[in-house]
């Protein structure tokens, strides 16, 4: 029924529980996991404030966004792998942009048939009010598969 499952991955802890599920779910319908990790696009007129020293800035934002994917990508293959040594074929995917858009994109390009996601982003000491996240909204209301949304304890 599900032979491949995308977990989208914004290294959080629901993140982690979603990819659990996935990884259960997997060894009993002998699925695929895509996990997915997207960072937001950094747009050039976000800094168009800036002219003094534009290109020295401009190449510090390039280093910096260049160790973030770095470090990402060691993340991703550490998932890979746990997936791996779970008997389950597992791929990590990076990319950047509008996380719900590339989410939904990826979803519907590549056939997805079970997205298991988390319900959204927790912020430390922070209580939140809102029961689902407007990523995980807007990718539960435009994907064209099923979805299962994990949260974790608060």
């Amino acid at each position: 029924m599900y032979k491949t499952i995308l977990v989208p991955h914004g290294g959080t802890d629901s993140g982690d529980e979603a990819l659990k599920h996935a990884i259960h779910i997997s060894k009993l319908e002998s699925s695929k996991i895509t996990i997915l990790y997207v960072i937001h696009t950094w747009h050039d007129h976000s800094f168009g404030v800036i002219r003094k020293d534009e290109k020295y800035v401009k190449t510090q934002i390039e280093k910096i966004f260049s160790h973030v994917e770095k470090n990402v990508k060691e993340f991703l293959a550490e998932r890979v792998e746990t997936c791996k040594k779970e008997g389950i074929d597992c791929k990590g995917i990076f990319r950047t942009g509008n996380p719900s858009e590339t989410i939904i994109k990826y979803s519907n390009d590549e056939q997805i048939d079970l997205i298991i996601m988390g319900k959204k982003r927790k912020i430390p000491n922070y209580k939140s009010f809102l029961k689902i996240g407007s990523v995980a909204k807007q990718v539960q209301e435009n994907v064209h598969c099923p979805i299962m949304l994990v949260g974790v304890e608060d």
